[in-house]
């Protein structure tokens, strides 16, 4: 299936989750109506003027009005539902996809186009669930909010871990066998990152106390880092990777080097600090060739990428969160 929207920008930023769900996103200019589209998507409030726009050149629908994304202010879905529902013209829908495995569509579940896109997305092996579009606001809302809290118990209990000396790995899968709790909690896409840049802080002054450490790698996003105090880092061959095929970062990382590569990243290392593993292939990688390019294997990893007994037993010292207890003694 095949929407218009504003413009490129929206196409780069969401086209390729939505094109694996078969959503085919094409800019609609005044001059060139793309033919074979059913409606349009709209991914913040001012994309709104595109449907006014093209109304005119299009006639009457009914189209189909996609709303998605995060951006989207509370409640926008049902106000233009309410001024277009007695027109006939437009049948909007509210979207959400979780973990490209599952979405929320919120609309009228007789719909014309709420049932053509559940079977569009079925035919992608995705699982929808149908409800009303503030519902779907709503649970959009609170999703941040849920795993933050989430995330925050078990950094919590993995500090009492290390104090009983007991694996944090081990608790959280035994707490995830209760389907009320589930397995994950350690979440990329998280807003606020200073838990988790407090931990890594710690554990690297631990770190550089305990070894003759020179070179470091810091592994993941650089919105991290950006919120990472460097006074540790000072004086030390700091190397960031963030990923293939990712722009350089904005905010100037003065004094530290970025690099396109990981090879090139780890070589010579002394420290590998993995910060967030989103976007990277970190936890795909042979172990033997990640020591194998580092000068000292220490390893300190807040993204859970390695298995804990196969990580110990390459690396030099591995400290994971509630993992590891006497690792810098």
């Amino acid at each position: 299936m095949k929407l218009w929207v504003i413009s490129e920008e929206v196409v780069a930023r969401f086209g390729n989750e939505l094109g694996a769900c078969g959503i085919e996103l094409v800019v609609c200019s005044a001059d060139d109506i793309q033919e074979g589209a059913i409606g349009f998507l709209l991914t913040k409030e001012s994309d709104g003027k595109l449907l006014q726009e093209r109304m005119q050149q299009l006639g009457t629908g009914p189209w189909l009005v996609l709303v998605y994304g995060s951006d989207v202010p509370y409640d926008l879905a049902n106000t233009l539902h309410t001024q277009y529902e007695h027109t006939g013209e437009h049948e909007v829908i509210r979207m959400a996809l979780f973990t490209h495995e599952r979405a929320l569509l919120g609309g009228e579940p007789d719909g014309r186009w709420m049932r053509f896109l559940c079977k569009q997305l079925a035919r992608y092996s995705l699982v929808t669930m149908v409800c009303g579009m503030r519902e779907v606001d709503e649970a959009l809302r609170q999703l941040p909010r849920y795993l933050a809290w989430k995330e925050q118990f078990y950094i919590e209990l993995g500090a009492s871990c290390d104090e009983k000396g007991i694996s944090l790995l081990q608790v959280s899968r035994a707490l995830g066998m209760d389907k009320r709790i589930g397995h994950g909690w350690l979440y990329p896409s998280r807003q606020d990152s200073s838990l988790i840049v407090r931990w890594l802080e710690k554990e690297c002054r631990l770190a550089l106390q305990k070894a003759n450490i020179q070179r470091i790698v810091l592994w993941g996003e650089d919105s991290l880092w950006e919120h990472m105090p460097s006074d540790w880092l000072a004086e030390k061959d700091v190397a960031v990777y963030t990923g293939e095929d990712k722009p350089i970062p904005n905010k100037k990382m003065t004094g530290w080097t970025l690099y396109d590569s990981w090879q090139d990243a780890v070589q010579d290392a002394d420290l590998l600090v993995i910060g967030n593993a989103s976007g990277t292939t970190i936890a795909e990688l042979p172990l033997s060739e990640l020591v194998n390019r580092m000068r000292q294997s220490y390893v300190i990893d807040a993204a859970a990428c390695f298995p804990v007994q196969e990580a110990q037993s390459y690396f030099q010292a591995y400290r994971a969160i509630g993992e590891n207890t006497n690792v810098w003694e």
